[in-house]
């Protein structure tokens, strides 16, 4: 029950009235439960002292005592564990034979992305670093993204072997610890499998959160490695808003103190501001009122007005999607405004009318490469094959996957007038460019081509090291078709050099994410084995994640305290 000893007499009364039935006193000081009859507290100043040297002398011990290493999280997801399999390799050509070569812009991004993947970090250190002094001292206008960053989005997780030597190469570099963890936090959304968080299960939510977290704990240590971390602190508040910690506004605050014309700052904040997140309109439209304020560039703001207030792929009324970007594209130009012009067209399957939207495009900013992509399939439907399939490829030559998608089926089954007079790339040279840049559809093909190498119609030498090494690669990379095919190998015991249990454990991990990108055949592998989808089944039980999360709050406290210290100190100098 709950009572207090009566500091009159000594006896006890009860919490409804306060008094006490032995001398009648009152007394309001308060209540502790005890189950038995109990000295009141007795925590004087002694203690709290004891306890303020305590919290401070741990403090000190985590600010300069405590190594990064123990912070280091450990891997519960299983996508980034190292397999006994040969490095994947493959001749691959730096460019399409008869395809014309992409814009300088698309080239160089093309040759940072080929760099990382082939482990050439020196020419990828000083590339970025001098792109990205370039983008930093722009004397007006927004700072934006970078494409060489952009173009691994839909890598997810394929370059994270690359990440480990990187940064053990260079453990240093700002550069490496940003970019890796973008990489994390890639494989974080492809966890997701395009799904809404509320409709994932819980192995994809432990996976999520965890590599959320791998990428925080890379994004702390870039924050002491560089001045201007702007890009870390970004990607930090980012995945703090999908991890909901709350502390997404205190790294955007810092971002914005950092480089205030810094445009992913402000379109990170706009877009967990709108309603469908819990924000308002309201408060999207003071962060687009800070950013003209801090100098972003006009046709940004526009573009954040576009996405973020207005939603115009959302209108219900028929025509109104095309009404609004015509009469946006004849006020204010921009190169969002025309693609989306041209995906509503696209998504209408209005084929005449997407030709000269695409071409719109190409031809005010030759770099999208989704331009291309959407002129060949209109001009496929239109019956123009020649055009349509000179559009596929050039996309291709810029590293589009549905391009390279669309090119290495006609190769399989056949279409786009790909026949005996054909004299473009080959299916391998498509597969092996495809594959230098990470892209999960090039390494599936040399995955499987390798496999089925030597048959009749196959273009390729048989060689299971390297299939197994490629389906990896795609597999980490988020190709439904390799995960489940390498799911399989793994659990009936044809991959050589692994732990028989281990195997079973690894092909169910593999299966699992084959099956969450709706793969059927891995679902019915799954329903054979009776896997239990309700439990997390992902290599380690959940404590792991939660010292994972303890490991990462630690380095976060350390890092706020640095930049504590720093603030007083820059105090104290002035």
């Amino acid at each position: 029950m709950y009572t207090q000893r009566c500091p009159s007499c000594g006896e006890h009364y009860r919490l409804y009235d306060n008094r006490c039935p032995e001398c009648d006193e009152q007394y309001y000081t308060g209540t502790e439960y005890t189950g038995t009859e109990q000295s009141p507290s007795r925590y004087g100043l002694p203690t709290l002292i004891a306890l303020i040297i305590g919290a401070a002398g741990a403090l000190a011990f985590l600010f300069w005592v405590v190594e990064d290493a123990w912070l280091e999280p450990e891997l519960m997801d299983r996508a980034g564990l190292h397999m006994p399999f040969d490095q994947a390799f493959y001749a691959a050509p730096t460019e399409l034979q008869g395809v014309p070569l992409p814009p300088e812009q698309v080239l160089q991004a093309l040759q940072a992305t080929r760099a990382f993947f082939a482990a050439d970090f020196t020419y990828l250190q000083q590339a970025l670093s001098a792109e990205r002094e370039r983008a930093l001292t722009v004397p007006e206008g927004s700072v934006g993204y970078n494409p060489f960053v952009s173009s691994l989005t839909l890598t997810a997780l394929a370059g994270v072997e690359r990440c480990e030597q990187w940064l053990k190469n260079m453990p240093e570099s700002y550069l490496a610890h940003w970019i890796c963890a973008e990489i994390w936090n890639n494989g974080a959304w492809d966890a997701r499998s395009e799904r809404r968080l509320s409709d994932i299960n819980l192995a994809q939510t432990l996976l999520l959160k965890e590599r959320l977290q791998i990428s925080n704990h890379l994004l702390e240590h870039a924050l002491t490695l560089d001045d201007t971390p702007v890009e870390a602190l970004t990607l930090l508040a980012e995945n703090h808003f999908l991890l909901g910690t709350g502390m997404a506004g205190f790294y955007l605050d810092r971002a914005a103190a950092v480089l205030p014309r810094y445009l992913p700052t402000y379109r990170t904040r706009a877009n967990f501001l709108q309603p469908r997140w819990g924000g308002s309109k309201q408060l999207v439209q003071s962060t687009i009122e800070q950013a003209r304020l801090a100098g972003v560039s006009e046709s940004d703001l526009f573009d954040m007005r576009d996405e973020f207030l207005a939603y115009p792929t959302e209108l219900s009324t028929p025509g109104a999607t095309r009404e609004y970007w015509e009469s946006a594209i004849g006020h204010h130009p921009t190169p969002k405004r025309l693609i989306g012009l041209m995906y509503e067209f696209a998504n209408r399957q209005n084929w005449k009318a997407l030709v000269p939207a695409a071409e719109a495009v190409i031809a005010n900013y030759p770099q999208e490469d989704e331009a291309y992509y959407w002129l060949a399939e209109a001009k496929k439907m239109l019956g123009q094959t020649e055009e349509a399939r000179a559009a596929y490829l050039s996309a291709a030559a810029m590293g589009n996957d549905d391009a390279m998608q669309v090119l290495i089926m006609a190769f399989i089954r056949g279409g786009l007038g790909i026949d005996a007079a054909y004299s473009g790339p080959s299916l391998p040279e498509l597969c092996g460019y495809s594959a230098a840049l990470g892209s999960p559809i090039g390494a599936n093909c040399l995955g499987a081509g390798f496999f089925e190498g030597g048959q009749p119609g196959v273009p390729f030498e048989r060689d299971p090291a390297q299939g197994y090494a490629w389906h990896l690669l795609a597999s980490r990379a988020g190709h439904y078709n390799s995960q489940f095919d390498l799911g399989w190998m793994l659990y009936t015991g044809r991959v050589a050099g692994i732990d028989r249990e281990q195997a079973r454990e690894l092909g169910i991990f593999w299966l699992r994410r084959a099956e969450e990108k709706r793969h059927v055949y891995a679902e019915r592998r799954l329903d054979e084995l009776n896997v239990d989808r309700s439990k997390s089944v992902i290599g380690a039980d959940n404590l792991l994640m939660m010292r994972n999360a303890l490991r990462t709050a630690l380095l976060q406290l350390r890092q706020r305290l640095r930049t504590w210290a720093d603030t007083l100190q820059a105090a104290a100098d002035s």
